[in-house]
């Protein structure tokens, strides 16, 4: 009798386990993934990094991800508006925001891509209107105010409004 229960029980949990009824919906998984249309800069073609190539934090209004595979890498950094700071939401028509410039009246980011063998570029363009829309749907900080949570997803045009898309994700929790 006793054993009959113990097979119904491990049977049971056989089919939990296997068939997810148990399971909640889970996060997505972490990475840094993007694709781009034929055209695009700096941002080529398609890439992805996994949970552990990646680094996020805050610095000077900005929430950056790196990541880093060794011979190929990428950075994003997303703010809002000067005078806010970033939380959950959409960002349309933010502006490229270089490392050095302080908080612009619109969103802004900065998008880097690099390999060993190229360098690295950056998501701007000489005319000076590369454009992004970002949503983020989870942004968490610690009570330190260190980055614990980020996803969100992305549209770059570095080459200007109307030029080439570069969509992407970025799922990063610590």
């Amino acid at each position: 009798m006793v054993l009959r229960r113990v097979l119904v029980v491990a049977a049971a949990a056989c089919v939990v386990g296997t068939t997810g009824v148990a399971t909640a919906q889970a996060d997505p998984q972490d990475g840094f993934t993007y694709t781009s249309e034929a055209g695009a800069h700096a941002f080529v073609g398609s890439a992805a990094w996994g949970a552990d190539q990646l680094s996020g934090w805050e610095y000077d209004g900005a929430v950056k991800v790196d990541a880093d595979g060794g011979w190929d890498w990428a950075r994003l950094e997303l703010s809002a508006p000067a005078g806010q700071q970033l939380h959950e939401g959409t960002y349309t028509g933010a502006r490229f925001r270089g490392q050095t410039e302080p908080q612009l009246t619109t969103a802004g980011f900065a998008a880097f891509r690099g390999t060993q063998a190229d360098g690295t570029q950056a998501c701007d363009d000489v005319a000076g209107d590369a454009t992004a829309d970002f949503t983020v749907t989870d942004l968490a900080r610690a009570a330190d105010g260190t980055l614990t949570d980020l996803d969100t997803t992305f549209v770059l045009h570095c080459s200007g409004p109307a030029g080439p898309a570069t969509t992407g994700e970025v799922h990063f929790h610590r």
